[in-house]
Order: structure tokens, then sequence, then C-alpha cells
């Protein structure tokens, strides 16, 4: 999983969870369905708390583009002290610290990869089997936060950048082209 085609490819597949049935479990083991499914609750209204921040520090929402994707693939390594040490205090004292907006919009990427990876985990997909043996105890606040927010970060944040910039670079060749078959057809009608 550790590969840039793997995680790119992870990356278009997963999609945030639905809510599904429960599976039957054995009585030995008790689901950790729950327990997923509510880090995903708490990671998607941290998304839209960082979202506000963005809002309030430049004047309207956040909308993820290229411009911004670049702008994270560039300055992660130069942000990575300051959206560690945010985090380690809001593991301390249960709330963030002022957060700049350079903060914010690298919290809210990783807070969509961590919530793409608790996907491809409910999903049971192959990789998401892979990730979930290196998660530790989601029960323990401190030790959830650190791995949904900073570990997986490590482990393929580079790679999560250059998925969604792949994606986005597929979406805008997508328009492109149907741009140019769109103005082909009114061509051929007006002639």
């Amino acid at each position: 999983m550790h590969t840039l085609e793997e995680w790119q490819q992870w990356y278009q597949a997963v999609s945030i969870p639905e809510p599904r049935a429960q599976a039957v479990q054995s009585p030995h083991r008790p689901s950790e369905e729950p327990l997923l499914q509510s880090w995903d609750n708490r990671l998607a209204a941290q998304n839209i708390y960082f979202d506000m921040c963005i809002a309030k520090k430049i004047g309207h929402a956040h909308v993820a583009d290229e411009k911004n994707v670049a702008f994270l693939r560039i300055d992660q390594g130069l942000a990575k002290h300051s959206v560690e040490k945010a985090v380690a205090a809001f593991i301390r004292e249960g709330s963030w610290p002022a957060l700049s907006h350079r903060d914010c919009l690298h919290l809210v990427v990783r807070t969509q990869l961590a919530r793409k990876v608790l996907a491809a985990i409910l999903q049971e997909t192959p990789q998401g089997m892979v990730i979930k043996s290196q998660m530790p105890d989601l029960g323990n606040r401190e030790h959830a936060i650190q791995w949904l927010l900073l570990d997986l970060w490590n482990l393929g944040g580079k790679a999560f950048l250059t998925a969604m910039a792949s994606d986005f670079s597929k979406k805008r060749e997508e328009s492109a082209s149907e741009k140019n078959q769109i103005g082909q057809l009114v061509s051929e009608q007006t002639h």
C-alpha cells in the first residue's frame, strides 16, 4: 500500500462510507464498526470546523482545487511542525489552539485522508485490512487522534496529495474533452 500507484488507485476507489447493515459478528469479538463510524463522524465534524475557520480568514467557503493541492504539496514539509504542534495541543487540551489559515488547510486534507482510511477499513477492502492491522486501539482518544491526524499522514500524505492532484488533472482533461465534443457537434449542426 506504500507505492504511489497503489495510493492513487485507493484514493480514487474509496468513497466516504454510507451507513450499512450490521454484519453478524461472532460472539467472541464485538464489532469495531460503531467505533470506526464514531471516529469518522468526529473527523467529519472537525472538517466542518476547519472549513469554517478558513471561511472566517478568507471571507468565503474553502474550495478544494488544483491550486490548493499544489500549495499543500509544496508546503507540507514546511508546515509539518506547526500542524503537529496544533494536534498535540488538541490531544492535550481537548480544543484546538489558534490555527492559521495554512494550518487549517493542512488539517482539512489530513482529515480527508483519515476518513478515506476509515472508509477502506469499514468497507473491508484489502488495503483497509492492511491498514487496520496497524491501527491502534481507537478507544484510546489520544492514540486515535495521533494515528488519524499524524501517523496516517506520515505513512501516505504525500501520495494522497499526489493522487488528489492527479484526480483534478483527469477531471480538467475530461472537461476539456467534453467541451471539444460539444464544439464539434455545434459546428456540424451549423454547417
